[in-house]
């Protein structure tokens, strides 16, 4: 019995694929499976990129000195080799051991054995059932046997635990062309089958993913075939030959996620970021800043590391995770704390200072909300304006509105001191506790800018810069002074604007980051004594808007943390010392540069807390009108450019015929039309 050539698509629900499996092959006394692609499916968008894998391993294991990257193509070509060398009319396949053999006899890896069964490790680690191949399969009758079948170089042992690992039980009949010295390729596989069972053609149904091996070259033997095709992966960005071992295996990881990307457009668990792509597009910074600031803790002698919050949360996990296949007697911690909490205590001593931050961080909002993050209510601050001879509903703007920010703080001055004393006191007390002000020397990581926090933290403890270091994802050029430089400091994807195009990048997108490394709670405001122990106070935010972007920000931290783990899993912690910045980058390059439409849409759904006193919220995005750009593009151009998501900002505000581009491009755009119009 022939079936027909309609294809059961694996992509659709399972329920229904496994029903249409089971219907199939219903009343065949024995059916053949194919196991790579059909029973079971890599996590890995490619066969070859388990190469990678194992190299890492290998070098880990000391079985080889060459990168993973290196090792993946030693491996390739040393199949490739034995292949040539073989008769073109042999229908045998090459045993794994002698491919490990050939890598040995060339210095590729010192123990051909060890390395090949690592070879075999990885393949089990990558390997995860097909739900409704699975769920047919074993819920067959229990009167048909079930044999797999497979073209591979890997020894029926490795491939039993394989299925075993997957769920398909233990004691399995499991057939492969290593062994057997024929292939499905060539049909002998079918016809070795079909003398061993002593049985006919008639009786076995095979299922299987290749139109030729498994379902021509079963109906020419007269065996039923039921084509199981795989579903296809997305492409492969152009540059990622040249990405760290790591972030290639993600990549990868991530295009074999077929039924999560068919699923992106529908709603989920990760709310206003549902897109799984979005959601664990900052993978490669986030392990990158967590490896470079434990490597600069070594490097330095540093035992004691604090993440900030709240963008230490997810490094610190990581962190956790990384450390717990280490001895090290490292100690991590999470510390509340904010420019609320922290920065603005360490400004008793310095009023004028004290009235810029506040004037700078409520530009175009009336004077009465300034006193906000001092814990001061617009109700008391109106008054307290009213006292000094200003007007309450004076929007803050420009050097007139910091000249009344500083006139309200100077007159009152024995209100604003006292209660910055207080809170000072009370940071102290909380930083105590929390073992930050033991002596020695300490680690701060945190996304960074400018360092303001850390320097914070020197002036209101009184520790010498060089005891406190910090390890940021990126530090900008102004961030440079007597108290925070290269001897205390250093950033992970630039340091102080060095490399300008790692800085010139970031600046592009920054407000992201501060999104994929935010945690799910809100920023602290200050600290009190609750149940005879210091605890930080979380800082009343907008509720719609806060119950959004927990929402999105939770997501975020369970997929990006799910995805380290599934890497970890891969390589087996055989993590490399740093990762370098450009293959960090490399997936979330686009989102910062040139986001689509849809990107723009769905991350300007999630609502931003700014200002030290974190009770407003609003987009990345604040389109420039078409009209305005027009009329005055220099004007829209400039407004544009101190956006926090540049190119977020052009693609919402450019026609939808106009092509996508950074806004470098569309700039220089700009300013080569001004002069060809004689207009500059």
């Amino acid at each position: 019995m022939w079936l027909s050539s309609s294809h059961v698509n694996q992509s659709g629900p399972d329920e229904e694929a496994a029903a249409r499996i089971a219907k199939a092959i219903a009343g065949y006394p024995i059916v053949t499976c194919d196991i790579f692609d059909t029973a079971v499916m890599r996590r890995l968008a490619r066969p070859d990129d388990v190469h990678l894998a194992t190299g890492a391993r290998a070098l880990a294991a000391g079985l080889t000195a060459c990168r993973a990257e290196a090792f993946r193509e030693y491996r390739i070509a040393a199949e490739a080799a034995l292949r040539a060398e073989q008769d073109p009319d042999c229908d045998g396949e090459i045993a794994i051991a002698r491919v490990y053999l050939r890598l040995q006899e060339s210095g590729v890896v010192t123990d051909a054995a060890a390395a090949a069964s690592l070879e075999g490790d990885t393949e089990r680690s990558v390997c995860r059932p097909v739900p409704a191949v699975l769920a047919a399969l074993t819920a067959r009758d229990p009167s048909q046997r079930l044999i797999f079948l497979s073209d591979t170089m890997l020894p029926r042992t490795w491939l039993a635990a394989i299925l075993s690992a997957c769920g398909y039980g233990d004691d399995l009949e499991v057939v492969c062309s290593a062994e057997a010295d024929c292939t499905k390729a060539h049909g002998g596989l079918f016809l070795h089958l079909l003398r061993t069972l002593g049985c006919q053609p008639r009786d076995v149904i095979h299922l299987g993913d290749n139109p030729l091996s498994d379902v021509e070259n079963a109906r020419r033997r007269g065996i039923a075939a039921l084509h199981l095709p795989s579903p296809p992966s997305p492409p492969e960005q152009e540059d990622v030959a040249s990405w760290c071992y790591v972030m290639r295996l993600a990549h990868s990881a991530r295009r074999s996620r077929v039924a999560a990307t068919a699923a992106a457009s529908q709603p989920g668990p990760g709310g206003a970021l549902a897109d799984q792509r979005l959601l664990r597009i900052a993978l490669g910074p986030l392990i990158g800043l967590t490896l470079f600031a434990l490597a600069e803790a070594r490097r330095r002698g540093i035992r004691r590391i604090y993440f900030m919050s709240r963008d230490g949360h997810l490094p610190l996990a990581i962190a956790r995770k990384l450390l717990a296949r280490q001895d090290q007697s490292v100690e991590l911690a999470y510390l509340p704390c904010s420019r609320q909490a922290i920065l603005l205590p360490s400004l008793v001593d310095d009023l004028p200072k004290l009235a810029w931050t506040l004037a700078d961080n409520t530009l175009g909002r009336p004077l009465r909300v300034v006193l906000n993050a001092l814990g001061i209510a617009p109700q008391t601050t109106t008054g307290l304006a009213q006292q000094a001879g200003l007007a309450p509903d004076q929007p803050i703007s420009g050097q007139e509105g910091h000249d009344a920010v500083r006139r309200l703080i100077e007159f009152h001055r024995a209100l604003v001191v006292l209660t910055l004393r207080q809170r000072r006191e009370a940071a102290l007390a909380y930083l105590e506790e929390a073992g930050f002000l033991a002596p020695g020397p300490r680690m701060v990581v945190d996304v960074g800018w400018r360092g303001s926090v850390q320097k914070a933290l020197a002036r209101l403890t009184g520790a010498a810069p060089t005891d406190i270091f910090g390890a940021y994802l990126g530090l900008w050029p102004d961030a440079l002074c007597a108290e925070l430089g290269p001897f205390n400091a250093a950033g992970y994807l630039f340091s102080f604007g060095h490399p300008k195009a790692n800085a010139d990048l970031v600046r592009q997108g920054y407000i992201l980051f501060e999104l994929y490394f935010s945690a799910p709670h809100g920023p602290v405001s200050h600290y009190i004594r609750e149940d005879g122990r210091m605890a930080p106070v979380f800082a009343a935010e907008p509720e719609r808007e806060a119950i959004v972007r927990h929402q999105a920000i939770a997501a975020i931290a369970e997929n990006n943390l799910a995805a380290f783990d599934e890497l970890d899993a891969i390589i087996d912690g055989a993590w490399p010392e740093t990762i370098d910045p450009h293959s960090a980058l490399s997936e979330m390059i686009p989102l910062l540069a040139r986001p689509s439409a849809g990107d723009v849409a769905a991350i300007n759904r999630v609502p931003f807390v700014h200002g030290v006193d974190s009770t407003v919220s609003s987009r990345p995005v604040n389109p420039v009108s078409l009209r305005q750009m027009l009329l005055h593009p220099t004007a829209a151009t400039r407004r544009i450019s101190y956006a926090p998501w540049q190119g977020g900002t052009l693609r919402a505000s450019l026609p939808w015929p106009v092509p996508d581009m950074s806004f470098p491009e569309f700039s220089d755009r700009v300013h080569r039309l001004r002069r060809f119009l004689h207009l500059d």
